[in-house]
């Protein structure tokens, strides 16, 4: 279906404020979880196994979403995501033991990865090519806006009683309403057989390598610039707001990044975003006082930009046929990085101190910049 230009905004304006909603019900739902289990005095491996429940439940389901969206249609599969979230809410509200909790986080993880999936391909689907860069990085935007506001929500509901659960369900509920609005403008989902993370990692490697950096640095991000921030000399005040500066940069200067992507190219500047972590890492280190901030203000918009621009490369190197697998194919690259970065970055900060956070952080950068600047991609099937 051919969309007219206001067709066309309505579509991308209702799958950003769909997304702003699953963003906040990430937010939220990671910290309650960390922060409720340990009030119980929970093992803190039993905290971790609850934080890593999510990421595995998208990489377990991935792989089949893409014929499950196709077959209910992108709308539908988007509702249907939201009312399991909503579904694992309830049931953790009124089982609140450990075992259950894991579980929960399991299946919330599952039924988001679904509007996660069809909202990248929507975007991408949409979204034309000349304002591609920027039209994508207001949907990152919007994801990431939910996902830190998620904690100050939590902040004011507090973990205990029924309002950050129903904070969470209102999100959920509110978010589906934008899609059933527009939903003749909604693209249509078409999931090729045969596909996967090796074949579209050939197709278009510096996708696949971006994806996982974008994941690997994102996480590590999240988890390890406060205690980097204590380790530092900083208090704990001084971390936690480091960590509210840098969430705050990446949103901010996603859109910066979305011009330039449309002015000087995707992978070019992908390569050059690279080249900038391995500086702002030896920035990090060396920086003192309220240089640290500035520091970690334009870290975040790096970082979040990876995501951005490697969504960008998916949706300008494959064929509307391609891009369900694709999609797929990038969030479990996604999920990959955010599972190994912190693992990567704490051993080297155990090894290094301070200084192995950085280091992780600026290969990071390394690593995507080369895949940038040396390799040549063109569109082919996956």
């Amino acid at each position: 279906m051919e969309l007219t230009a206001q067709d066309r905004r309505l579509s991308l304006g209702a799958v950003m404020l769909h997304m702003l909603g699953i963003g906040l019900t990430l937010g939220l739902t990671f910290p309650l979880t960390s922060l409720t289990l340990e009030a119980w005095g929970s093992a803190a491996w039993v905290v971790g196994l609850a934080g890593a429940m999510a990421p595995l439940a998208i990489l377990l389901f991935m792989p089949v979403l893409p014929s499950v969206a196709q077959k209910l249609g992108a709308v539908r599969a988007m509702i249907l995501g939201c009312g399991i979230g909503i579904a694992g809410l309830v049931v953790m509200y009124l089982v609140q033991t450990a075992p259950v909790w894991v579980a929960m986080r399991f299946v919330i993880g599952a039924g988001l990865a679904l509007p996660w999936l069809a909202g990248d391909i929507w975007v991408n689907s949409v979204a034309q090519e000349e304002s591609r860069g920027r039209v994508i990085a207001a949907y990152v935007a919007c994801l990431f806006i939910g996902f830190s506001a998620g904690p100050l929500l939590l902040d004011y509901t507090g973990i205990t009683g029924i309002a950050p659960f129903a904070m969470g369900c209102g999100a959920l509920a509110l978010a589906v309403l934008p899609l059933i609005a527009v939903g003749r403008l909604a693209p249509t989902i078409v999931a090729e057989q045969g596909s996967g993370v090796l074949s579209a990692a050939r197709a278009v490697p510096v996708m696949a390598v971006g994806a996982f950096v974008a994941g690997f640095t994102e996480a590590l991000i999240f988890s390890l610039l406060t205690l980097w921030g204590l380790e530092t000399g900083l208090d704990e005040t001084g971390a936690l707001r480091l960590l509210t500066t840098c969430i705050i940069g990446g949103v901010v200067l996603q859109f910066a990044v979305g011009i330039m992507a449309d002015r000087i190219g995707r992978q070019r500047l992908l390569g050059l975003i690279g080249l900038a972590l391995i500086a702002i890492g030896a920035l990090l280190q060396l920086s003192t006082g309220g240089l640290v901030f500035v520091a970690a203000f334009i870290t975040g918009g790096l970082i979040l930009a990876l995501y951005g621009l490697s969504l960008i490369l998916l949706g300008e190197r494959f064929s509307p046929a391609q891009l369900a697998a694709a999609s797929a194919a990038f969030l479990i690259l996604y999920q990959l990085g955010s599972v190994t970065g912190p693992l990567v970055a704490g051993a080297a900060m155990d090894l290094g101190g301070a200084a192995g956070f950085v280091f992780s952080l600026s290969g990071a950068g390394l690593a995507i910049a080369l895949v940038a600047f040396t390799t040549r991609t063109r569109t082919k099937e996956i």
